[in-house]
This record gives structure tokens, C-alpha cells and sequence, in this order.
């Protein structure tokens, strides 16, 4: 009884221990991919060019830096901080940064992937985990829309929530092709 307990005990203090961060990405063989490499054209300067929606992303979550977003550590904010942080960022010699909708946010969503549903290649180090768009949430009035990049769901918090941020830049050409 007590060698069954205590691998209980240690099994769950395994799962409940571990970082989201240090999950493995796993992704789907028998699907294609739906934001590919190719669509993207990564800048020098750490930003990413989708070439279906015409946006520019921040290649790193706020409060990581580097070819591999692997300097720093990923910071979360409150939405009316994320949404300071956004207008005051001149990331890439910009000012036109703003915390992104949830429908442009839907497009860099890699389906056929979890842990984080992200094409890790093009936004590596992204945390599993949720991040703010801009969008209010009907019915909410204290609520925004986000997407939680473990699985790809779309999700709804209060806006004291402390969640991660991706800015962008630009205004979205279309939707075809990009997302679902």
C-alpha cells in the first residue's frame, strides 16, 4: 500500500512540476502543415513576415531576445499593460507596434501541432501557454479574447489575468490560407 502511494505521489509531483516551457513539441505526420516555413520571411532584425496575411511579428514573445528567442525569460502582463507595452515599443526601429486581434493571432496557429501549436521553426520558444490579442469579448466587458498556444484553443479571461504577449505590426490582407 505505501510503495503505491508513494509512486503516486511521485508521479504527480513529476507531471505537476514540469514546466510547460520544457514540453516537447509534437506535431502530426499525416497532416499538412498549416503555417509552413515558406510562408514566412524572417527579417535580420528579429521580425517575421507572414507573406499570406502581409503582418510582421515580433519573432520572440515579449522578454526573450536572440536567433532562438533563447536570451531572457518570457514575460506575461496584465491586457491594459500588454496593451502600454505595445505602444510603447520601437522593437526593429518601429513605433506601429500593437498587441494583435484574435483573428490575426488565429493565423500563426500551427494545427497539426501542440506543445506549443506554433511552427516552432519561425516563432521558436514560444511558450505553451496563453497570449493576448486585442479583441474584447461580447457580453464581458472585463474580458478579452486569447489563444492558449498548448493546443491552439480560443479562450477568454479577465483582464487582470497575467498572460504572454506577441506584438505585430501591419494591417492583415486576408484570411484565406492563413489559420484553419
Amino acid at each position: 500500500m505505501k510503495s503505491t502511494a508513494l509512486a503516486c505521489l511521485l508521479f504527480l509531483s513529476l507531471f505537476l512540476c514540469t514546466s510547460p516551457a520544457s514540453a516537447t513539441q509534437t506535431c502530426r505526420s499525416d497532416l499538412s502543415p498549416s503555417t509552413p516555413t515558406g510562408r514566412f520571411i524572417s527579417g535580420s532584425d528579429g521580425t517575421v513576415t507572414d507573406t499570406v496575411t502581409n503582418l510582421t511579428w515580433k519573432r520572440c514573445s515579449e522578454g526573450l531576445s536572440g536567433p532562438s528567442c533563447e536570451t531572457g525569460k518570457a514575460i506575461t502582463y496584465t491586457w491594459p499593460d500588454a496593451l502600454r507595452i505595445a505602444a510603447s515599443s520601437t522593437f526593429a526601429g518601429k513605433k506601429d507596434w500593437r498587441v494583435p486581434t484574435i483573428q490575426e493571432l488565429d493565423t500563426i496557429i500551427e494545427y497539426h501541432c501542440t506543445m506549443p501549436a506554433i511552427n516552432a521553426a519561425v516563432f521558436p520558444a514560444t511558450p505553451t501557454s496563453n497570449f493576448w490579442s486585442v479583441s474584447p469579448f461580447a457580453g464581458y466587458p472585463d474580458g478579452s479574447w486569447n489563444i492558449n498556444f498548448n493546443d491552439g484553443a480560443h479562450e477568454t479571461c479577465n483582464r487582470n489575468w497575467n498572460l504572454y504577449l506577441r506584438l505585430v505590426r501591419g494591417k492583415m490582407l486576408n484570411q484565406e490560407g492563413a489559420g484553419r
